[in-house]
């Protein structure tokens, strides 16, 4: 009996012990996309190729999601404003951006393509960089697919939409998270 006992207490205190060890395992956070958040872009900060006939935009509130999916406010000189919902696919490259005057100088270009679902089933393609709070952001209308124009690229950097050949750089959004 005694030595039922005792083996009884030894298991007893082994299963304390044991269970009251730390968990040796440790998890790693998934880190966030940096895109994720709200983004604001008004005044000067909204491009000259948006700010003029026929958009006439003086704000744009951007929110991307961790889901991949995005809302956009865009509100014009007449204070209407216009709600762009859809998703995003986002992959890294190996560039830089290299605008000497950007707050995103040096920072890495991320290729984004947004699946526009409403007001209207669009799809642009272009390029974002990111610093801290600041964003560099530049997307064109691939789909349906405008004559003569092109997408920016990550190799081409900010400012390489193109019409008719040649590059404009007046669809840079410059972005302050919010």
């Amino acid at each position: 009996m005694k030595k039922m006992l005792f083996v009884l207490s030894l298991v007893t205190v082994l299963f304390i012990v044991n269970g009251c060890k730390e968990d040796s395992t440790t998890t790693t956070e998934t880190p966030k996309d940096p895109i994720v958040g709200t983004w604001v872009c008004e005044g000067n900060n909204v491009p000259l190729g948006l700010r003029v006939a026929p958009f006439r935009v003086k704000k744009i509130v951007a929110t991307f999601n961790e889901n991949k999916s995005y809302t956009v406010v865009q509100t014009d000189s007449a204070d209407v404003n216009t709600t762009f919902t859809g998703t995003y696919t986002n992959t890294e490259s190996t560039f830089k951006d290299t605008v000497s005057a950007s707050l995103t100088k040096d920072a890495k270009i991320i290729n984004i393509v947004a699946k526009q679902a409403t007001p209207a089933v669009v799809t642009a393609t272009g390029i974002y960089a990111i610093n801290a709070t600041n964003m560099s952001y530049e997307v064109i209308q691939t789909e349906p697919a405008l004559t003569g124009v092109t997408p920016p690229t990550a190799e081409k950097g900010f400012g390489s939409t193109g019409i008719g050949g040649v590059a404009y750089p007046i669809y840079i959004q410059k972005y302050v998270k919010q």
